[in-house]
């Protein structure tokens, strides 16, 4: 796991006098690039045609959130900064990719990237964009989240293996107001 910035602020968001607000302080924790990296992921040989694989990877939060206090509501932004496959491997067959993330404890998930093929040319590596921030409400005070990788295509007809890294900025904000008063 890698992470590259970390920092937390507690910010005043409106004026005493002001209408409508919600908090006048708010403490915002915010990690702006974790990375995850598994580096021997294998796979098994598909049959001629189009199939399905799926790959549940465990991302690590670190204790970025460990500023926020534990009696308050805290919302969570995940934004996925990139996914990528890379094999030894012709890639081209793969028509479409995607990556989730998983609510703790359920199995609903919530699509935060995506790959589409846009030539067949031969490749060894694809790379899934993400859809932009994803509200993950109380998901911030998890140590991990997992994040499923699934990719539909022609897949590899022999067993193959890829190196797999997500990296994803995090942002929790927590309300400080009900504290103080």
């Amino acid at each position: 796991m890698r992470t590259t910035s970390f920092r937390a602020l507690v910010l005043s968001t409106c004026a005493l006098v002001a209408t409508g607000c919600d908090s006048l302080f708010f403490i915002e924790a915010e990690a702006e690039e974790i990375c995850k990296a598994e580096p021997n992921v294998d796979f098994p040989a598909s049959f001629p045609g189009s199939a399905d694989i799926e790959y549940a990877l465990d991302f690590p939060l670190g204790d970025f959130d460990d500023v926020l206090p534990e009696d308050t509501d805290v919302e969570t932004e995940l934004r996925l900064r990139g996914f990528e496959v890379t094999s030894s491997t012709d890639l081209s067959g793969i028509e479409r990719a995607s990556v989730s993330v998983v609510k703790p404890g359920t199995t609903e998930s919530i699509l935060i990237g995506e790959y589409r093929r846009a030539s067949t040319t031969p490749t060894q590596s694809i790379r899934l964009t993400g859809s932009g921030a994803v509200n993950l409400l109380d998901m911030a005070r998890e140590d991990s989240l997992q994040l499923v990788f699934t990719a539909r295509g022609s897949l590899p007809t022999r067993d193959w293996s890829a190196r797999l890294e997500a990296c994803a900025g995090v942002r929790a904000k927590a309300n400080y107001f009900d504290l103080v008063f």
